[in-house]
């Protein structure tokens, strides 16, 4: 049975101990003490952790070329695993490099006090399959526990650590196989559906890039986990993270929303990963929204209208491409007042989202005139729509309008991306209410031009919530706990 581990990287002993019990009491199995990040570490605070809290710790301490810290040590590395092995924890982790001439010895020292041994091996870059596995062998071999640790950079080395990990399971020898890295969260997700002994866990900062936090680790519990995502290059900016997992937590939810910061040349081997990787469903942001669907088994009818996807549901290997963002710019429109029947709109952009934004706009009757940087997309979009919808220039649409609604649909002014206006701000003048779908940062430069004018204005941010909310009970069919959803985005957009 996989034990849950709370982190403990406080820097005195007190300060640990304090940790430590707060996180045995929020549900943790066991506490690690990473004794490498202690300011100053002597014999003393190894004996007074033990006397504690020994028989529910970890005793760590790790070297500093395997990712460890340099506490000022009162004592040699040896003498000091030589203590914590003789105080009674309930596991000692040594590792197989930094420790292997003292292994036998201190594993034998351990076994008198009654106390287990980890042998650990933190790589320092990617190996594969098979490295990987006699890695593992390695450390069983040598202790009680084997500890692999390794970094991956993307899905598919994920899944190549997700697949020795399976496979391990079958020996029956006690392990622990972690990808590290914001790739390889996905590994300590799944650490009880791939047997590990224990799934680490942040109490407070991470100890590692990809650690999960106490909290949500707890609550995946025994529970079958799942996971969904956001698919986009570059998604730094995005704050779905936060809001999906506020809204996993409201639910009780055993799952984890993770991010996938992947290439357009990545995203058929990541839908071929989806049972792997226990994926559920997906976000897809730019600038995958139209290039993701081809590799899709099945569009609902707004996705199939625009050709293009926000949202994936994933079902035993079946995929089913949405477009969450009509619903959600349809939703905002309402939360905003704006009714457009008969009236003007300008649309910036010819991607996804414009798409999306056009298709709403026609249904409510407006007259849609679209502008781009390139003209030659615009036409495209234009095109694809039944209904006459007229093409301009950026340079050229101060001359024209005015508009009753002016909307940027182009990552111009994101969080990321240059601080530009996405049109000529005479344009902006022209306009009677200002949309950019951009939500982060929440005033963009084409929020503050609207001000400066003194024009009603919006950011996405309420098109986010609804799509957002929409995205989620179709992954989950639940009731979509909106404000917990809605608290979470504007925490972290403070």
């Amino acid at each position: 049975m996989t034990k849950l581990v709370g982190v403990i990287t406080a820097e005195t002993s007190g300060e640990a101990a304090r940790q430590a019990q707060a996180a045995l009491q929020r549900g943790a199995d066991l506490v690690e003490f990473r004794f490498d990040r202690l300011r100053d570490l002597g014999p003393a605070d190894v004996r007074s952790l033990a006397r504690s809290l020994g028989r529910r710790a970890i005793a760590t301490l790790r070297s500093p070329d395997e990712g460890g810290g340099r506490p000022r040590l009162a004592v040699t590395r040896s003498t000091f695993l030589r203590e914590a092995c003789q105080r009674g924890f309930a596991y000692v982790d040594l590792e197989l490099d930094a420790d292997s001439k003292d292994l036998g010895e201190l594993r034998a020292l351990a076994k008198r006090y009654r106390s287990r041994v980890i042998v650990s091996r933190h790589c320092r870059k990617f190996v594969g399959s098979s490295r990987i596995r006699e890695t593992l062998d390695a450390c069983a071999a040598a202790g009680d526990v084997a500890k692999v640790v390794v970094p991956v950079t993307d899905a598919r080395e994920a899944g190549e650590v997700i697949d020795v990990a399976r496979a391990y399971a079958g020996t029956g020898k006690a392990h622990v196989l972690i990808g590290v890295g914001p790739a390889g969260t996905v590994t300590r997700v799944l650490a009880r559906d791939l047997g590990f002994a224990f799934q680490y866990a942040a109490v407070g900062p991470e100890a590692a890039s990809g650690q999960l936090p106490l909290r949500t680790a707890s609550r995946l519990g025994a529970r079958d986990a799942f996971v969904l995502g956001l698919v986009g290059h570059p998604i730094q900016h995005s704050i779905s993270p936060q809001v999906h997992e506020a809204a996993l937590e409201a639910t009780d939810l055993p799952g984890v929303y993770l991010p996938f910061d992947v290439d357009a040349s990545d995203l058929e081997s990541l839908l071929d990963s989806a049972d792997r990787l226990r994926l559920r469903g997906l976000n897809v942001t730019i600038p995958h929204k139209e290039g993701i669907v081809p590799f899709l088994d099945e569009l609902d009818g707004d996705a199939e209208r625009l050709g293009a996807v926000n949202t994936i549901v994933l079902d035993r290997g079946w995929t089913k491409g949405f477009n969450t963002d009509v619903y959600g710019f349809r939703m905002s429109l309402r939360t905003l007042g704006l009714r457009l029947g008969e009236r003007r709109a300008l649309v910036i952009g010819a991607g996804g989202a414009a798409k999306a934004v056009v298709h709403v706009l026609l249904r409510e009757g407006a007259r849609v005139m679209l502008s781009n940087r390139s003209l030659a997309r615009a036409d495209a979009l234009a095109y694809s729509f039944d209904e006459r919808i007229e093409v301009v220039g950026l340079e050229e649409a101060p001359r024209r309008g005015p508009w009753d609604l002016l909307v940027n649909a182009t990552p111009v002014g994101m969080a990321g991306h240059d601080a530009a206006l996405p049109i000529p701000e005479p344009a902006i003048a022209k306009a009677s209410f200002v949309y950019d779908l951009i939500y982060n940062p929440p005033e963009t430069p084409l929020l503050q031009s609207a001000a400066r004018l003194g024009k009603p204005r919006a950011s996405g941010f309420e098109m986010l919530l609804h799509q957002a909310a929409r995205s989620f009970e179709l992954w989950t069919d639940r009731e979509p706990p909106i404000e917990a959803m809605r608290r979470a985005a504007k925490e972290s957009l403070r």
